[in-house]
């Protein structure tokens, strides 16, 4: 089995829902390895808006895309996230001792307690030497993942963001549930709630304590500003 890396939490997707998962997974000690098809992160931001003014993004009048993606890796930057770019997961399946091991299109794999899917709406087939802006949207190999669908998304549990899948979640466009808005900022919450449902399969069912950032001293040492 070539090039296996392994991770706490493996993120499918590196559009906006997916780099603030990074952070809110880093904030617990959680160290994420993200794959996305894209040469760059950003995803649907990167390819369809990168110039383009967002009005709805909490604390912001006005942002656009490119500059949303910059903050959120700053953001994230701290836990230091691995990235593999160009690359598509084209299977997940469980390893003999219950992890998830994902298989990417140049045979290599990725091995990791959880999954993220934030694959948003489909892949966007730009290798790294591709501009975005020559990119194609197309279904991603997740669309033919053996999970429940709703609607074109991944059914979720809303209080948790797992799948069908116990230890696999979906959050921002790639997955779905009753009340489900397709926004930015959904996705952030979305994100925040994926992590609590991390901790809590890590602490065996157990609702784990909440540190805020205001509060915690352990969290303000990993962001630097202790």
């Amino acid at each position: 089995m070539p090039d296996s890396r392994n991770a706490d939490v493996l993120i499918v997707g590196a559009g906006p829902a997916a780099l603030f998962a990074i952070f809110q997974l880093g904030l617990y000690g959680l160290r994420c390895h993200v794959i996305d098809g894209l040469g760059q992160p950003g995803g649907q931001c990167a390819v369809l808006y990168p110039d383009k003014p967002i009005y709805d993004v909490p604390g912001f009048p006005e942002i656009d895309g490119e500059e949303l993606c910059e903050r959120l890796l700053r953001q994230a930057a701290p836990f230091e996230p691995r990235f593999t770019f160009g690359r598509t997961v084209v299977d997940l399946a469980r390893d003999p001792g219950g992890k998830w091991l994902a298989q990417l299109d140049d045979g290599s794999h990725v091995r990791a307690d959880h999954v993220v899917i934030a694959s948003g709406i489909g892949l966007f087939n730009a290798p790294p030497d591709v501009g975005v802006a020559d990119a194609e949207l197309k279904p991603g190999p997740a669309a033919a993942w053996p999970l429940e669908r709703s609607r074109g998304g991944i059914v979720v549990d809303p209080a948790t963001f797992e799948t069908s899948e116990p230890g696999l979640f979906a959050i921002g466009d790639a997955c779905d549930y009753p009340g489900k808005l397709r926004l930015i900022l959904s996705a952030f919450h979305e994100a925040a709630l994926a992590t609590q449902g991390i901790r809590r399969r890590i602490a065996g069912g157990k609702a784990a304590s909440v540190e805020y950032t205001t509060a915690s001293r352990r969290i303000r040492e990993k962001l630097g500003q202790s």
